[in-house]
């Protein structure tokens, strides 16, 4: 497994690169013209409206009175804005990693290509092993190298434009803005959201392992289905099951859990108090912050969730083992 591991996982990225990394590629690409665009129609809309006439606060007498504490704000503010704009990255990335998963063992079985790949020297817990990393660390590694690559583009657009308006940017972006605190967010994120999408990760292999056909309802309708049923008995007060604890524990984490930094949703609906206060999310400026993900790794819900998705993973390698057909 340790020689065939590294080539199975250069097989998942060539197979897949357009998702893993055009797709965040061209989203970076996408945000960061529109970016452009805007400040471009911002300084055309100022100097044909407005002429010499000044409307508002200049931004050098904006700047001239921010006091330290303001700094630390606007440091806050600039981190958000940064990680806000990766968001739309990780929502690419879900959408992309949702049907890899789907198709990883499912397309095989279709194309009758598992007869061949069975040819090989190749056990099945290798190739199972290869989607579940490449799911869960590479394809999150690429986008999170891209959308790095992205706040750095941006943040020297906005060096360009403040310097255009005579600012210093080293004063009023570098020095406030913590991007090296955001960058090792970014990337410590990966691993426990690796973890939390474990019931996600092991649910879609197992309906890719046994689905002849329509991958994507039988992930989707099945949980849906299960969660309609007990809210009916719930209604009627036949069984005494919390259905929407159902929906939280079971249908979230089999369908959502991929997507990225999606634990502070789940502790935010099943343990409110056991968020961050105001204060500190200011001083965190986003969801993947440091207090969050320790939370995140000492809730029971994150390591019963892994338990559970390992043993669908196993389940997903034994099904590969016992079914040829599409």
């Amino acid at each position: 497994m340790k020689t065939t591991l590294p080539w199975l996982l250069k097989r998942e990225y060539w197979e897949n690169r357009g998702g893993f990394l055009w797709a965040p590629a061209v989203t970076a690409g996408v945000i960061l013209l529109l970016t452009l665009m805007g400040m471009v129609v911002a300084e055309v809309f100022r100097k044909q409206f407005t002429g010499d006439i000044q409307i508002g606060i200049s931004l050098n007498k904006l700047t001239e009175k921010l006091s330290p504490d303001d700094l630390l704000k606007l440091g806050a503010g600039l981190d958000m804005a940064l990680l806000s704009l990766s968001g739309f990255l990780q929502m690419v990335l879900f959408f992309v990693v949702f049907f890899y998963l789907l198709g990883a063992l499912y397309d095989d079985r279709r194309d009758r290509s598992v007869l061949f790949w069975k040819s090989l020297p190749i056990s099945d817990s290798s190739m199972v092993a290869s989607k579940v990393i490449a799911a869960a660390f590479a394809a999150p590694l690429i986008s999170t190298v891209i959308a790095m690559l992205l706040q750095l583009a941006l943040l020297i657009l906005l060096s360009l434009y403040v310097l255009f308006h005579g600012l210093n940017p080293f004063s009023v972006l570098w020095g406030p803005v913590s991007l090296l605190n955001v960058w090792g967010q970014m990337l410590a994120n990966i691993p426990v959201n690796a973890l939390w999408a474990l019931p996600t990760i092991g649910w879609l292999l197992m309906v890719s392992s046994f689905a002849r056909s329509k991958p994507f309802l039988w992930a989707l309708l099945v949980p849906v289905a299960v969660g309609v049923l007990v809210g009916w008995f719930d209604l009627l007060s036949l069984i005494n099951v919390d259905n929407s604890a159902y929906w939280r524990h079971v249908v979230m984490r089999a369908l959502l859990g991929v997507l990225p930094g999606s634990f502070p949703l789940h502790l935010a609906l099943t343990d409110p108090a056991a968020l961050v206060s105001e204060e500190q999310i200011e001083n965190i400026a986003s969801t993947f912050g440091w207090t969050l993900m320790g939370q995140a790794l000492t809730s029971t819900s994150l390591w019963v969730g892994a338990v559970i998705g390992g043993a669908m993973i196993v389940v997903a390698t034994r099904m590969r083992r016992w079914r040829d057909e599409g």
